[in-house]
């Protein structure tokens, strides 16, 4: 804990107030500056309060499953406007925890380089990892609004006139795909050393996650996207990580860092509050687990309000298992009663640790894992057509085999695979954060009507970006409104 402070006073120490500043980002003091990045322990300090940014900012649903299909209301309720669609530029997100840990990046990147380690490799592992977090930043800032201003330096001085405007999708694009390719070329090994610590083959998830999205909604008609990012998830195939036997497995506390993780965030029990996932688990506060609840030691249930229950698992997601997917009983899990009814449906793919005192939602959050890899490239090679459709359906059978599902044996009609594939990741990947841009992407690409398909568009004419928060206007005239805002 006192090591947390530490780190945390660090990061604290490079931020200072300014109510001015368009990103909220605020100049570095001159007394940090005499003081800090005078060792490489400096340099190790600062990049372990940069995870601790990243795992503040990951653990939400607000970006990766509010917006998409896979969640309902749930016995707590209080969704988010996100969720409802109903958002405008007093209701929408704020970036600046994006920026403030692109900031961070941008502290590495600058004073890290011209430092000397005593190894090399060292220094150009960090440098990696500062480049792969700014990409990976970039990537969901523009999966979420679209046109974001590029900062590629850090906020140690404040200047007025400067305030930045926002930069074409194209234009960030081609930062996050510079960025991540610096990342890939300074990583010093091909494989993983820690799977809770970016590395080469998260980096290359990264650019195809990334060029997946150039692809299909910022429609490059590239088909070299395609190859480029097939083969980068050809590569991390061959890093050392392999299917988990038990799909259960992959996400059980005891089992972190298992064989198919391939980057995933480290959370602990009194040193981070409980992941995301504690808002689809129930508590016992709510009154719901009466003792008529036929199966209610199955349920992850916390006994205080550390679960809230705020979203359920939607009919949507429940209706894309058969009776055969053995997924399904770690998607979802009903409380039935004496009389065989459904009272609520809760999450069951996180179910964290019971202590003494009670239940802890400390499972590490999957950034990226290999039954993704498998499922990514199927839908990039789907999108090539031809032959290369029999090949997206081979690879889709590596998550179909272990769900007992078996091989796909429908239609080869290349719409209808790239929508199976779609339900596939919907299965193999629910509650991953990976559904909104999931469906963005199938949106664009023609594989559904994304107005139509979720639940909570229908009927909407809500912009599929987010809207800039008016506050944010208002201190920067140079930021213009997000398009249907």
């Amino acid at each position: 804990m006192r090591t947390k402070l530490i780190i945390l006073s660090i990061m604290t120490a490079c931020v200072l107030g300014s109510c001015e500043s368009i990103l909220e980002i605020e100049p570095v003091s001159e007394i940090t500056m005499v003081n800090y990045w005078k060792s490489e322990s400096d340099v190790k300090g600062y990049l372990n309060g940069l995870y601790s940014d990243f795992r503040d900012m990951t653990s939400t649903t607000l970006y990766g499953e509010d917006r998409g299909d896979a969640m309902i209301a749930g016995v707590i309720g209080g969704v988010s406007r996100s969720h409802q669609h109903e958002l405008n530029e007093e209701y929408g997100l704020d970036w600046r925890t994006f920026y403030e840990n692109i900031h961070h990046c941008n502290m590495i990147i600058k004073y890290a380089s011209g430092m000397n380690f005593a190894i090399e490799n060292d220094k150009n592992r960090i440098l990696a990892q500062a480049y792969a977090f700014r990409a990976k930043d970039y990537l969901t800032l523009t999966q979420m609004w679209g046109d974001v201003p590029i900062v590629l330096n850090p906020t140690e001085s404040y200047d007025k006139e400067s305030r930045p405007m926002r930069s074409a999708a194209s234009e960030v694009m081609k930062q996050i795909l510079s960025d991540v390719q610096t990342a890939i070329e300074l990583f010093p090994e091909t494989n993983i050393l820690d799977k809770n610590r970016l590395s080469r083959p998260a980096a290359l998830c990264l650019k195809a996650e990334a060029l997946a999205w150039k692809y299909t909604v910022q429609k490059s008609n590239d088909k070299n996207d395609l190859t480029n990012a097939i083969s980068a998830l050809e590569e991390v195939e061959k890093c050392g990580v392999s299917m988990m036997d038990k799909y259960a497995e992959i996400f059980d506390v005891t089992h972190r860092k298992n064989s198919e993780i391939i980057f995933s965030i480290y959370v602990k029990k009194d040193e981070y509050n409980n992941m995301y996932m504690s808002t689809l688990s129930m508590s016992a506060a709510a009154g719901m687990l009466t003792n008529d609840i036929q199966n209610k030691e199955d349920i992850p249930y916390s006994n205080s309000t550390i679960a809230r229950h705020v979203y359920s698992p939607s009919s949507h997601l429940i209706s894309l298992f058969s009776n055969k997917d053995n997924r399904a009983a770690s998607a979802y899990i009903w409380a039935i009663n004496s009389m065989g009814s459904i009272v609520f449906t809760s999450q069951n793919k996180f179910r964290g640790t019971v202590y003494t005192d009670d239940r802890y939602y400390d499972n590490d959050i999957v950034v990226y894992r290999l039954g993704e890899v498998k499922l990514l490239k199927a839908e990039l090679l789907c999108y090539l057509g031809g032959e290369n459709v029999q090949k997206a359906i081979d690879s889709m059978s590596f998550t179909r085999n272990r769900a007992g599902i078996g091989a796909y044996k429908g239609s080869t009609e290349q719409k209808i695979v790239q929508k199976e594939i779609l339900d596939e990741r919907g299965r193999e990947l629910c509650f991953e954060l990976k559904r909104w841009p999931d469906l963005m992407r199938a949106h664009y690409a023609g594989t559904i009507d994304i107005y139509n398909y979720v639940p909570n568009l229908v009927g909407k004419t809500t912009p599929l970006y987010f809207p800039i928060l008016r506050k944010m206007i208002d201190l920067n005239p140079n930021l213009k409104q997000t398009d249907g805002y």
